[in-house]
């Protein structure tokens, strides 16, 4: 669509001042020659002369001037079209004008100007011989009025005119020659620059775009969790960059590349490794990975048919049209032998940058240096991991030398560890605290292996020389664990496990929040399971009276948050009823015998009667009979005692004889026990027929009693041993530690 506006701006664009002289050159003729016809004295024939001349002008200028705003390119055309006419009408103007005095012939100078201006000196004088001529053809009827010096002053400046203007005009238009070319050669160093400067563009915004692959990638060299995330995550990253389609890093093994991390997650490019490096005769052995490995240094290689990439590729296809590869050994320290290399694909036309080789150069240092740093801590790891197996066998040898001395012990610190677990969940402790307590829980009593056996495992009350002795055991298990790094927190919970919230506890006597929060949950653990369970000299508190026992110390012996916690928790155990402190195997059952046999006789002893009938409900045994020797003393007095000790003793191998399944006992002298797993009806009359006694005036009064399981018996002896069945609910009495 034509726009006028436009039209217009393509009509300036093209022009110049000389152009806008030109036209006011028009107008100033027109309005010039208007003027002359309204105020000059004409004659008649002048003014039809002068008025067609106008009317002329007037249309071929417009006529010009249409020309030029429809065909700005033809702008030249019209002048020299138009110069014609312009001489022509002067001349007219001239000539109508009777008096040689007129300003007209001043339009030749003003049209030879212009164009000499504007077409140069030649055209100028070519200008000034035709305006010469025209002027005097016109002026020719008044010649012989005007002198001839006047004449050729009017004419020769037409001449002086046309060349200094043309000369002057040449000399511009070689300045702006020489200004148009230094501005093109400015203009072609300036395009020239551009392109240098977008150049520099492009390579700063493509080594941008590496550096952030290698920062991304130095993260990861922080945040991997392990040498195999490391490298898969690495090469996916490379392939992130525009250029990098392709990446592999191969971990060297013995001489070849057993290990390798590709950015292509479905395995499809490269073969199978292992890659011999060292092998003349492989392919591989000319590969840019495998001489980088050699040399141990970085290798780039544009892709030609001169220069085949040899890596082993499983699909070959997928690796068309890269220009250029680059493998960079990766190694622990600069000049450290390899431990792999990592091998980039670039289909940029350019390759590799400079600036990019050093900075790969510097990424793979530190993957390389990441690689041995992993392998450096798994192999920390793993001595650490058999060090501390090592510690723990060893810790745990001991806790297994206290099971052998003392069963009750085993079970014991499990279930402590186990009641612990469950009071720090309820009160919140995190996961890495209830581990911590756990452990400590299951080693709390390993201290008592400094504790002799005379203490550890006496039936009864223990003397105030034992319990102190049996104190020193948290010190001890403290001053064991404490020498081992990994076990001194373990050491410091295990220490005050025996504190009493109170202040009256052992070994340092802390009270309320002075106490450590796990030695709180054990002291309270370990109280439960001392009241749940059957000990040599007391038998077990049933769940209700425990949790309550627990209440009645709170504040006392016992933190009340961890007492309110355990009676939530603990209210809803089950407690086997098959713990005891009993002996099981021969082994536990000879070492009893230090405190519950009898020295005369090898039969077990009053103590360990007690805890038989203490723990029924544990045992298999129904059946007891007490068998009473009658007139000893009379014996004793008249054979002597010497005498009547080998009378026991003889009884006793007797007894043994006839009841081998059975416990027996010697009681308070010349009493005698037989407990049974069956019932037995034995009288009087099987005892009195035994050869020891046959014809020695002493005799066996037999008394029986069915074995009730959950039944709580005494022992008494006044004449002769008597035992009474008594209720279960008996007084609490305060059981010595465990």
């Amino acid at each position: 669509m034509f726009s006028w506006r436009q039209q217009w701006q393509r009509v300036v664009d093209v022009s110049s001042e000389v152009d806008l002289t030109f036209l006011l050159l028009r107008v100033f003729s027109l309005t010039g020659g208007i003027a002359w016809f309204l105020l000059a004295p004409l004659s008649q024939g002048e003014k039809v002369i002068l008025v067609n001349a106008l009317i002329y002008f007037s249309i071929y200028s417009v006529l010009c001037y249409l020309v030029i705003f429809f065909r700005p390119d033809l702008m030249k055309k019209v002048y020299l079209a138009s110069l014609f006419l312009d001489i022509i009408f002067l001349s007219n103007l001239v000539h109508a004008e009777t008096n040689f005095e007129s300003s007209f012939f001043l339009g030749y100078y003003l049209l030879i100007c212009l164009h000499t201006i504007y077409f140069g000196l030649r055209f100028g004088l070519i200008v000034a011989l035709f305006s010469a001529v025209c002027y005097t053809i016109s002026i020719f009827p008044m010649i012989t009025y005007i002198e001839w010096t006047d004449l050729a002053m009017r004419i020769g400046f037409l001449f002086f005119i046309a060349v200094p203007v043309g000369l002057l005009t040449e000399k511009v238009k070689r300045d702006k020659d020489k200004v148009e070319n230094f501005n093109k050669t400015l203009e072609a160093q300036v395009k020239q620059r551009t392109r240098k400067i977008e150049a520099l563009l492009d390579q700063e915004r493509y080594l941008r775009e590496i550096l952030s692959t290698v920062a991304h990638i130095n993260k990861l060299l922080i945040t991997a969790p392990n040498v195999v995330g490391l490298l898969n995550r690495s090469c996916a990253r490379f392939v992130h960059h525009a250029h990098y389609d392709f990446c592999w890093i191969g971990l060297l093994d013995d001489g070849k590349i057993q290990t390798i991390h590709t950015s292509d997650i479905n395995g499809k490019h490269l073969a199978p490794p292992p890659y011999d490096v060292f092998n003349a005769d492989a392919l591989f052995y000319r590969s840019t990975t495998a001489q980088c490995i050699r040399d141990n240094q970085t290798v780039i290689q544009g892709n030609t048919p001169e220069t085949p990439d040899l890596t082993p590729w499983y699909d070959h296809e997928g690796m068309e049209g890269f220009q250029a590869v680059i493998s960079l050994p990766l190694r622990a320290r600069q000049s450290a032998p390899p431990l792999g290399a990592l091998t980039i694909y670039t289909w940029r036309k350019e390759g590799f940058e400079p600036e990019e080789k050093d900075m790969l150069d510097e990424l793979a240092g530190d993957i390389g240096f990441a690689i041995n740093s992993f392998r450096q801590r798994e192999a920390v790891t793993k001595l650490t991991a058999e060090r501390t197996a090592n510690y723990e066998e060893t810790i745990f040898s001991f806790v297994n030398m206290i099971e052998q001395r003392d069963t009750y012990t085993a079970g014991h610190t499990l279930r402590v560890a186990q009641y612990c677990q469950l009071i720090a969940k309820e009160i919140g402790i995190d996961h890495e605290q209830i581990v911590k307590l756990y452990k400590a829980a299951i080693l709390h009593d390993i201290g008592k292996i400094a504790t002799p056996d005379s203490v550890l495992l006496k039936p009864g009350k223990l003397t105030s020389l034992d319990y102190d002795l049996i104190k020193l055991h948290a010190f001890a298990g403290y001053e064991m664990l404490s020498q081992i790094e990994m076990y001194r927190e373990l050491a410091e919970i295990i220490l005050h496990h025996h504190e009493r919230h109170d202040g009256k506890g052992y070994p340092d006597g802390l009270q309320g929040d002075e106490i450590p929060l796990l030695s709180r949950i054990m002291t309270v653990c370990d109280a439960f399971d001392a009241m749940t369970t059957n000990r040599i000299y007391k038998a077990k508190k049933d769940l209700p009276e425990a949790l309550a026992e627990l209440q009645t110390f709170s504040g006392s012996q016992f933190c009340p948050e961890m007492v309110k916690a355990a009676v939530k928790v603990l209210a809803d155990i089950k407690i086997s009823t098959a713990i005891s402190q009993l002996p099981v195997t021969n082994l536990e059952k000879k070492r009893f015998s230090y405190f519950f046999n009898d020295t005369l006789t090898g039969l077990y002893n009053e103590d360990y009667l007690k805890s038989v009938l203490n723990n029924l409900d544990l045992t298999p045994y129904k059946c007891m009979h007490i068998l009473h020797l009658l007139n000893v003393p009379r014996y004793n007095k008249e054979h002597g005692w010497a005498k009547g000790n080998l009378l026991l003793k003889e009884f006793a191998a007797e007894l043994q004889a006839r009841f081998p399944e059975c416990l027996l006992f010697r009681v308070y002298g010349n009493d005698f026990a037989v407990i049974c797993k069956e019932h037995l009806i034995v009288d009087s009359t099987a005892f009195n027929t035994f050869t020891c006694i046959n014809a020695s005036g002493v005799g066996v009064e037999v008394q029986h009693f069915d074995l009730s399981a959950g039944a709580t018996y005494t022992i008494d002896k006044l004449e002769k041993l008597e035992i009474v069945a008594i209720d279960l609910q008996q007084p609490m009495i305060d059981d010595p530690p465990p």
